[in-house]
């Protein structure tokens, strides 16, 4: 008796903690300064402010990263990578790319209406994850004028986007420079990001790809899944 009142506290106890990570959003906030150096500084946080995941990164020195948990703050120190294990690491890479080349993919999915409701699915995540807060005060100009002018069109286009926005885009159109500095802040919801996983999931034509993964995989085995 006592065994079984321990496990459903245990139970208790771990659905609510699912319902807190998945109904307390998460806040971030990235800031940033750029002239002689870069320097960039950016944050996680969850339970409002309880726990934090703070990074921060500056030229010619190690990234840094610090985790708060109720005040208490332990800080880790991430190492760069030598040129050698750089190398390592693409070698790796190179040889995964060509097992996912031997491996394959069935290019038979990318149907019209496939292709539709992935590009409305990655709006809609990108919609919800966009910054309510952007500040920007910054020298900008590129080598090609024409980006100077885009970034200008699209300096307009955040206006509408973006509810709280402060903008100082100084363009420079005979010179190529980017200095100043910026700050983004915004809040993620997993239950919204869940349910438009879900619907997408739930729609006609990924419903038939689905479908058809399971039948071939129950005829042929999971090489004909593919």
């Amino acid at each position: 008796m006592l065994l079984l009142s321990l496990v459903g506290y245990i139970l208790l106890i771990l659905g609510i903690l699912l319902t807190a990570i998945i109904i307390i959003p998460y806040n971030y906030n990235v800031s940033g300064e750029k002239h002689a150096e870069l320097a960039l500084k950016g944050s996680v946080s969850w339970l409002f402010g309880g726990i934090k995941l703070i990074f921060s990164r500056y030229s010619k020195q190690n990234k840094e990263m610090t985790v708060v948990f109720m005040g208490i703050s332990k800080k880790l120190n991430i190492q760069e990578k030598s040129k050698k294990e750089k190398d390592k690491a693409d070698s790796e890479k190179g040889k995964d790319t060509k097992s996912a080349k031997r491996i394959g993919f069935d290019s038979s999915y990318l149907k019209k209406d496939v292709i539709q409701k992935a590009f409305a699915l990655v709006f809609k995540i990108l919609k919800h994850c966009l910054p309510k807060t952007l500040s920007i005060h910054a020298r900008i100009g590129f080598n090609d004028p024409m980006y100077t002018g885009f970034l200008c069109a699209l300096n307009s286009q955040l206006c509408v986007l973006i509810t709280k926005l402060d903008i100082n885009i100084q363009p420079v159109f005979d010179e190529e420079v980017i200095e100043g500095r910026f700050s983004i802040g915004g809040r993620i919801w997993l239950p919204y990001l869940i349910l438009v996983m879900i619907g997408f999931l739930i729609t006609k034509p990924i419903r038939n790809i689905l479908f058809l993964k399971m039948k071939r995989k129950n005829k042929g085995g999971p090489q004909h899944a593919r």
